[in-house]
C-alpha cells in the first residue's frame, strides 16, 4: 500500500511539473510569436520611415529643380528632376502600405498631378516655362502631403505605443512565468528531498525490520531475542522486579513435515504464531528459536503468572488444532518456563533452565507446561505446578 501510495502522488506531482513545463512552453511560444510579429512591425514601420523621408526629400528636390529650371532654363536640372522622380515613385508603394485603398489612391493621384505640373515647368523651352503651375505644386506639397505625413506620423506613434504596451505585457507574464517555474522548481526540489528521505527511512526501517523478522512467521528472529533478553533484564534488574520467558516446541513436528509436506510445516508454524499472537499481551515478545521452538518474553511477570500465560498458550493451541490437522490427530506444544531471577541472572541461565524444563515436558508425555521448581512452602504456586504438570491439563 506505501508504495502504491508513493507511486501515486510521485506520478501526480510529475504529471504536474509536465503539464507546468507545457504550459510554460506554449506562453513562451505565444511570446516569440509576438515578439516576432512585433520585430516584422517594427521593421515595417522603420522602412516605411526611411520611404517618407526618401519621399519628402524626393517632393522638396523636384519642386526646387522645377523651380529653379523656370528661373534659370538651366537642362542640367531636368536630370536632377527626372531622378527625384524616380526615387519618389520608388518609395511610393511602401507608403501605401500602411494605409487604407482610398488613403493610398489619393496619394498616387495627388502626387501624379504634383509629378504632371513639375513635369510640365521642366518639359517647357529654356527661359519659356510656365511658372502658374509652381504656385499649385506648393500648394499640394504644403497641404495635402502634410496632411499625410501627419497622418503617417500619427500611425507610426501608435503603433509604437502599441508595440511597447505589448511588450511590457509579454515581459509581464514572461517574467512571472519564470518566477512561477522557478517556485515550481523548489517546491518539486523540496518535496522530492522530502520523498527521497522517506523512501531512505522506508528502506532502513524494512531492512532494520528484515534484520529482526523471522521470514517465515513474521515474528522475531533468533538475533533480535538475544538483545531483547539482553534488554529487558538489565530493565528488570534496575527495577527489582520478575521476569518469565516461555520456551515452546511443536510436539512431533517432524512427523509432521514426513507426513503433510514441509509446505504443510511452513503453513502450520505461521498459524501457530497467529494464535500466540491472539493470546499474549501487547508487550509480550514472540521470537522464533530454531525450527519449530519459539520463545516468549514475558515482561514484568513473576512465576505464577508466567506459568499461567503459558498454559493459556498451550491450552489456545490445542484448542485451535483441534480439528485433526497433526499426525496424531491433534498439533500440541509443550512448554518449559523460566524466571528472572530464581532461575538465573543472565540470558544464557535463563534459557537453559527454559530448555531444561521443556526437555522434561517433553519426556513427560508432551502437551504440557513444565515450570521452575520454586521453594515447596508457597503452596498456590505448589497447586499451580502441580495442576500444569498434569498430562492433558
Amino acid at each position: 500500500m506505501k508504495k502504491t501510495t508513493f507511486r501515486t502522488k510521485w506520478g501526480a506531482g510529475i504529471l504536474m511539473l509536465l503539464t507546468a513545463f507545457i504550459a510554460s512552453q506554449m506562453v513562451y511560444r505565444s511570446s516569440i510569436i509576438r515578439l516576432h510579429d512585433q520585430l516584422l512591425s517594427a521593421a515595417a514601420i522603420a522602412e516605411q520611415m526611411h520611404a517618407s523621408e526618401k519621399f519628402h526629400s524626393a517632393l522638396h528636390l523636384m519642386l526646387m529643380a522645377a523651380t529653379r529650371y523656370a528661373e534659370t532654363g538651366n537642362e542640367s536640372l531636368r536630370t536632377d528632376f527626372v531622378r527625384e522622380l524616380d526615387v519618389a515613385r520608388s518609395a511610393l508603394p511602401v507608403l501605401g502600405t500602411r494605409h487604407g485603398s482610398n488613403a493610398s489612391g489619393k496619394l498616387e493621384t495627388d502626387f501624379e498631378a504634383y509629378s504632371l505640373i513639375l513635369g510640365g515647368v521642366v518639359s517647357s523651352p529654356p527661359g519659356g516655362a510656365d511658372r502658374s503651375g509652381l504656385a499649385h505644386a506648393q500648394k499640394l506639397f504644403d497641404s495635402t502631403f502634410f496632411h499625410f505625413y501627419s497622418d503617417l506620423h500619427l500611425r507610426h506613434r501608435a503603433d509604437i505605443e502599441q508595440a511597447a504596451q505589448s511588450a511590457h505585457r509579454i515581459q509581464f507574464w514572461t517574467e512571472g512565468l519564470f518566477f512561477a517555474q522557478l517556485g515550481l522548481t523548489v517546491l518539486f526540489s523540496v518535496v522530492g528531498l522530502l520523498y527521497l528521505e522517506r523512501i531512505i527511512q522506508a528502506f532502513l526501517s524494512d531492512a532494520e525490520r528484515m534484520a529482526i523478522t523471522d521470514g517465515l512467521t513474521g515474528v522475531f528472529n533468533r538475533r533480535y531475542l538475544d538483545s531483547a533478553l539482553e534488554e529487558e533484564l538489565g530493565r528488570t534488574g534496575r527495577h527489582g522486579r520478575s521476569m518469565t520467558i516461555a520456551m515452546i516446541d511443536i510436539d512431533h513436528f517432524k512427523r509432521f513435515n514426513d507426513t503433510k509436506g514441509h509446505q504443510a510445516g511452513d503453513q502450520l508454524l505461521r498459524a501457530l504464531t497467529q494464535v500466540m499472537r491472539q493470546n499474549t499481551r501487547a508487550e509480550d515478545r514472540i521470537a522464533r528459536y530454531g525450527g519449530e521452538e519459539f520463545v516468549v518474553i514475558l515482561p514484568e511477570t513473576a512465576l505464577g503468572a508466567g506459568v499461567t500465560a503459558a498454559e493459556k498458550l498451550r491450552s489456545a493451541i490445542e484448542q485451535h488444532f483441534s480439528d485433526g490437522a497433526g499426525p496424531g490427530g491433534q498439533v500440541t506444544v509443550s512448554i518449559g518456563v523460566a524466571t528472572f531471577p530464581e532461575d538465573g541472572t543472565s540470558a544464557e541461565q535463563l534459557i537453559a533452565r527454559a530448555d531444561e524444563r521443556l526437555y522434561h515436558a517433553k519426556a513427560d508425555g508432551r502437551n504440557r507446561v513444565v515450570p521452575a521448581m520454586i521453594d515447596a512452602s508457597s503452596v498456590a504456586d505448589r497447586g499451580t505446578i502441580a495442576r500444569h504438570t498434569t498430562p492433558g491439563a
